[in-house]
């Protein structure tokens, strides 16, 4: 869905999936109920039931349900021990945690209690592949090409080229084998899939 720079508070300079991406999406999951990493603007590309915006907290506070997409905002994160609570930080420290690692776990935790039905975590972290390795439980989509997302900012919505991205498809538990095989079906033809 939507990357934010700033993410508590701010949604200019924010990253929005392209419309490709999003169809394939919703393609997989008949439909996506839930973005939870959003706004208004990135979810009239992303065309979600519902969306979470900055100031929703959803990595820490709100409920997450259904068919999720995340694009995870960029920047780093720490724990909060007071607070419990995760927060975005503009610093740079080898004890920061990146946001797409700390998005995805919270991403895996909801699909593993079946909070959630399935989801489509998209990261342009290429980093990604280290921080958390149970990506690779589940198939992948290594694109062949650096996706020209959109990014909205002062200036308005323009197109923005990406790096290196992923498509991770968590799939229903009580569907797998057959939605797996939908996800290889509808992909292979924009990157390599590793199942």
């Amino acid at each position: 869905m939507s990357a934010v720079g700033s993410y508590k508070h701010k949604e200019d300079s924010e990253l929005i999936t392209n419309y490709d991406l999003v169809a394939a999406a919703h393609g997989i999951m008949s439909g996506i109920e839930l973005d939870v990493a959003s706004s208004k603007i990135a979810n009239s590309y992303v065309e979600a039931e519902a969306f979470y915006a900055p100031s929703d907290d959803a990595l820490n506070e709100t409920e997450w349900f259904g068919n999720v997409y995340l694009f995870p905002p960029a920047g780093t994160y720490y724990w909060n021990e007071r607070q419990e609570k995760w927060r975005m930080t503009r610093g740079t420290s080898p004890t920061l945690t990146s946001s797409h690692d700390v998005w995805f776990r919270r991403l895996y935790r909801e699909w593993y209690k079946q909070n959630i039905r399935q989801a489509v975590f998209f990261s342009n972290c290429p980093d990604m592949v280290r921080y958390d390795q149970r990506i690779f439980n589940f198939p992948i989509c290594f694109l062949k090409t650096a996706p020209i997302l959109m990014r909205n900012s002062s200036n308005g919505v323009k197109p923005h080229k990406t790096c290196t991205s992923i498509v991770v498809y968590l799939p229903p538990i009580d569907n797998s084998t057959q939605k797996i095989q939908d996800f290889i079906h509808l992909y292979e033809e924009k990157g390599r899939i590793v199942c």
